[in-house]
């Protein structure tokens, strides 16, 4: 359902008027936060925080829960699912967490999956994970294995783990495990699944093609009409340009899930 029409059981709608909510310092929610404003959590959440803007989760707050927003930037802790076009985990950022986004920069610790369109490991941070990506550039740590059309390694890096790639450069990184052709995943099932390998795929696509629509989208968001207009209307032109899981990623960025 796009819309829900009341508010849940322990739900917290957010103010559209407001410029910022923040959840306070030793505050403890239980239940989900959803709105429009961006939110800054400074306290302890259980629950899913579900906005579309700019989620920051601030040093000594703690998320159990799902966040989905436009961007997300994770200065303390995150359990659950991270699901946005940007993610920027700090240096004193922990993330237990699968994450799917368009662009991720790691400076601090990430512990799950990724699939992402970029992703950058900043020196002396750490991965966790199996990782999908169209860009990797890592100057940190990495244990798991690795799928990217692209993958730069730099000097300060090290990684252990199997890395299926088409272009890759290493600048003289440690690296115990294989480099295989990236199609040779295709047939790793124990490693990361065609399916898997096909989201990656059809993510590229679509934001490719989101790229190429925008200046239309963008047209439709700005428009002065109410919201659930500008969601049908982009539903119908997404529709005609790309598959259904290209518009339940492009629909996240003006409508959150009830």
């Amino acid at each position: 359902m796009l819309f829900p029409k009341k508010k849940k059981e322990n739900e917290i709608i957010i103010n559209p008027h407001q410029t910022t909510t923040i959840q306070s310092y030793k505050t403890k929610v239980i239940g989900d936060i959803v709105g429009h404003d961006p939110v800054s959590i400074d306290g302890v959440v259980e629950g899913c925080v579900i906005v579309d803007n700019i989620v920051i989760v601030e040093e000594d707050a703690e998320i159990k829960g799902k966040i989905q927003a436009y961007q997300v930037i994770v200065e303390g802790e995150v359990k659950g699912r991270i699901e946005c076009d940007f993610l920027h985990i700090k240096k004193s950022g922990l993330v237990l967490a699968n994450v799917e986004a368009r662009e991720v920069k790691v400076e601090g610790k990430l512990q799950g999956e990724i699939i992402a369109y970029d992703l950058t490991l900043a020196e002396n941070a750490f991965l966790g994970t199996k990782i999908q990506v169209n860009r990797l550039t890592a100057a940190g740590t990495i244990v798991g294995d690795i799928a990217s059309d692209t993958f730069i390694l730099k000097e300060s890096a090290y990684v252990k783990g199997d890395i299926f790639v088409n272009i890759f450069m290493n600048e003289g990184a440690a690296l115990k495990g294989e480099v295989r052709d990236y199609k040779d995943i295709l047939q790793m099932r124990t490693i990361i699944s065609p399916n898997q390998v096909e989201n990656q795929r059809n993510l590229k696509i679509s934001i490719e093609k989101y790229i190429r629509n925008s200046e239309y989208i963008n047209e439709i968001l700005k428009g002065d009409v109410d919201i659930e207009v500008k969601v049908n209307n982009l539903i119908s032109f997404m529709r005609e340009n790309s598959s259904d899981e290209d518009l339940l990623k492009v629909t996240r960025l003006i409508n959150y899930q009830g």
